[in-house]
């Protein structure tokens, strides 16, 4: 299949990554002709860079990475949406593999999956570790549920179907929005997909995850699984 740039949306999330936000930029206009960066409020230069470059610019609300999205997908002029991170660690060669299943009417969320990818941003560690497996719980119950067979869902670098993610309707502000979209997506009958995908590491800027995330992920899909 042919990829369609035209019909392709890019959002960026991002806080404090003006350090290499033009270089994220020039590796993904090649892939679409609406770029759009939603600001966490950063103070290193970020907005005069994107202005530069000419994409659309956007400050959140000070609520989250949820509510960038949110916002970024309520702006999005393409019908189909990729999720793009600021720090470098996206390959944005993926982003056709995550595109034509949705063009081609065969999926209408797809993942990147690091665990078939592969991620050079794992730390071997104690931290490392309890990550990884939190990942793998969480799976597990969607799979469980769902009796679906996915490898990862937190993994922000996707795709989807623009009118699928305004029907929606997501609720999370914060990093619980990835979680958010697989199991609304599964819940309501939408087709979800994953291709590997291989997580480079950070490239510059500071992780906003903390471990103790973790623990609201997994009491945040019980809830929304079971009861």
């Amino acid at each position: 299949m042919v990829y369609n740039k035209s019909k392709v949306s890019i959002i960026i999330a991002c806080k404090n990554e003006g350090e290499g936000i033009k270089k994220i930029l020039n590796s993904v206009k090649k892939y679409s002709n609406d770029i759009i960066v939603v600001d966490g409020h950063s103070n290193d230069g970020t907005l005069e860079k994107v202005k530069k470059f000419g994409a659309s610019f956007y400050l959140d609300n000070k609520k989250g990475r949820g509510d960038a999205l949110k916002i970024g997908i309520r702006q999005a002029k393409g019908d189909v949406l990729v999720f793009f991170d600021a720090d470098g660690s996206h390959d944005e060669k993926d982003i056709p593999g995550l595109v034509n299943p949705i063009l081609n009417g065969t999926a209408d969320l797809v993942i990147g999956s690091r665990r078939t990818g592969g991620s050079f941003d794992v730390k071997v560690n104690l931290t490392g570790i309890i990550r990884a497996a939190g990942c793998d719980f969480l799976v597990s119950l969607v799979n469980h549920k769902y009796r679906t067979s996915l490898t990862d869902i937190l993994y922000s670098f996707r795709a989807m179907r623009a009118l699928t993610a305004r029907k929606l309707n997501f609720k999370s502000n914060d990093f619980g929005i990835e979680q958010e979209m697989v199991v609304l997506c599964l819940k309501e009958g939408y087709k979800v997909k994953e291709i590997p995908s291989r997580e480079k590491a950070r490239g510059w800027g500071e992780s906003k995850l903390h471990t103790i995330t973790g623990i609201k992920f997994i009491l945040s899909l019980i809830k929304s699984l079971y009861l």
